[in-house]
């Protein structure tokens, strides 16, 4: 019984600093100005040679994600609204491009079977 009280007490004592840590990203987060990029965007813009769009697509339907990388799986940065402009700078002719959304001011991956 002493061993349980233990280690729940060693379990709360490393959670609540990271709780603290993540709530103080969050807040960073929030407060950051809306022309700031983000390491992630910086990341997303190392991909490319270029910032001249190759073409201009619009979104297919709302709610369309524009992602951190290639694929289903990864993350969401933004859902676009049905017919928003996307600029396209790189189609890599599998299935996605990256691009970057006036509307969102972000650059990320885009799905191309949903775009027109």
């Amino acid at each position: 019984m002493k061993i349980r009280r233990i280690v729940s007490m060693f379990a709360l004592a490393f959670a609540l600093p990271v709780l603290v840590l993540a709530f103080a990203g969050i807040a960073r987060a929030q407060a950051m100005p809306q022309n700031a990029m983000t390491s992630q965007q910086q990341a997303i813009l190392a991909e490319t040679w270029t910032l001249t769009p190759q073409k201009t697509a619009k979104a297919g339907f709302t709610g369309l994600p524009l992602r951190n990388c290639e694929g289903l799986s990864c993350g969401v940065l933004g859902k676009m609204a049905l017919g928003d402009r996307i600029d396209i700078l790189i189609d890599d002719r599998e299935g996605w491009a990256l691009a970057h959304v006036p509307s969102l001011n972000l650059y990320g991956w885009v799905n191309t079977h949903n775009i027109y």
